[in-house]
């Protein structure tokens, strides 16, 4: 995931600075409409997301840090500075989401033993039954909608 976040920062600052000249051909109409589409889909994905999580009493930022806690090295603790930047956000922004997500009982706190400097983010029962209910639901829907995501340069879908 750093690696991919590294490489579209980059490739979209250079393509920022360059005129479109610089990104090579220009789009058809076609592949303009597939972004339009992919991005819609996104979209409506994204606000379906946001209406789950709500009825869950949870924000989006608490599902995505959630489940980046679930998930992190295969469920391994996940420190309040690798959440940051696995949510892309800062770090005293991470600390205080940690803290929120504490004060909700979706997680605990720990002091790392191999740096006491360091705090570790662990998942309770509770949180652990949100990011399954949450999760759960986010799956259905992308098989549901997988073809917005799939065929996005068929031509046929406008």
């Amino acid at each position: 995931m750093e690696d991919i976040v590294g490489e579209f920062v980059t490739i979209s600052t250079s393509a920022a600075n360059e005129g479109p000249e610089s990104l090579g051909k220009e789009p058809t109409q076609e592949e303009l409409a597939a972004l339009a589409r992919f991005r819609f889909a996104l979209r409506r994905f994204l606000a379906f997301s946001e209406q789950a999580a709500a009825d869950l009493g949870l924000t989006m930022q608490w599902y995505q840090a959630l489940l980046v806690v679930k998930t992190f090295r295969a469920g391994d603790h996940i420190s309040v500075g690798e959440l940051a930047e696995q949510l892309m956000i800062r770090d005293h922004s991470a600390a205080e989401l940690v803290s929120r997500l504490v004060q909700a009982k979706l997680v605990k706190r720990k002091t790392d033993p191999s740096d006491r400097r360091r705090s570790l983010v662990i998942m309770t029962p509770s949180g652990d039954r949100r990011v399954a209910q949450l999760a759960s639901v986010h799956l259905e829907r992308l098989r549901e909608n997988k073809d917005a995501f799939l065929n996005l340069f068929n031509v046929d879908q406008e």
